[in-house]
């Protein structure tokens, strides 16, 4: 199960819980669209949009606090960036992975206990 860094969340919305939650819903509501999108261009081994689309995801989860999730992006961003196939599409599949547990651990958040 991913986990979330509430406390760094919390701190890129300046410590508003509110602030906190609508990212944090816009995030969970954005996961369809992000997946559809990467899944695209690495289907089509496009990878300099491939790390755009990487690199927007790892920026977008670590405001929320997924650091796991903005580290594993990163590394794919990296990989693209380097052109490093092989990485690509060793590290694509654990991506959406975790993007599910990430959103399932979000989801799961109890914003009134932050």
């Amino acid at each position: 199960m991913a986990t979330i860094d509430t406390a760094h969340g919390m701190e890129y919305s300046m410590n508003d819980k509110d602030m906190y939650k609508d990212m944090v819903s816009m995030f969970v509501e954005q996961r369809g669209q992000n997946v559809c999108d990467i899944k695209s261009v690495f289907e089509k081994k496009d990878w300099d949009n491939y790390r755009i689309k990487v690199h927007g995801l790892k920026s977008n989860s670590r405001l929320v606090g997924a650091m796991e999730l903005g580290d594993l992006a990163e590394k794919c961003e990296h990989a693209a960036r380097d052109k490093d196939e092989a990485a690509i599409l060793s590290e694509t599949p654990k991506l959406f992975l975790l993007y599910d547990e990430t959103i399932a651990a979000l989801n799961a958040l109890d914003f009134e206990a932050l």
